[in-house]
């Protein structure tokens, strides 16, 4: 049971997408981090949007490329993390901005993310993140620890 390898892959997946302007986002690495396919879903509109990793990643580009996307932050602000075997998952709040500087009011989500140990290393599987909206907030036992 190694926790903090999860905690590295999980680190290593916000980082990964976080880049400041006239930079790009590290996406070959984001394709490192996932086992196979990898399931991504996106429930912070009102239907499921729903990736593959290679899917995810082109969007991403696509994003980028168009200028539609010029800068992005992510971060990890609290963490759980359940091991069973060569399974595990993983409560992830997260707070993201468009611009790499301090705002008031930084978005705030959930993101659930399924690992599996394949060779001794650990893999994301799928993840399902939603932001906050208007009608749900982060729970407070959530961004308190």
């Amino acid at each position: 049971m190694n926790a903090r390898q999860i905690d590295y892959i999980t680190e290593d997946f916000y980082e990964s997408l976080s880049f400041m302007d006239g930079e790009l986002p590290d996406l070959d690495a984001v394709r490192e981090l996932f086992y196979e396919d990898g399931l991504l879903i996106n429930m912070s509109f009102g239907k499921p949007i729903t990736y593959s990793t290679e899917s995810f990643i082109r969007t991403l580009e696509d994003q980028v490329s168009a200028g539609e996307l010029t800068q992005f932050m992510q971060r990890e602000l609290y963490s759980k993390t359940d091991i069973f075997g060569r399974i595990a998952q993983r409560t992830s709040v997260y707070e993201y901005s468009l611009t790499y500087h301090e705002t008031e009011n930084i978005p705030k989500g959930v993101n659930y993310i399924q690992f599996v140990q394949v060779d001794d290393l650990w893999r994301i599987t799928s993840m399902v993140w939603s932001d906050e909206g208007a009608n749900f907030r982060v729970p407070a036992e959530l961004l308190n620890g």
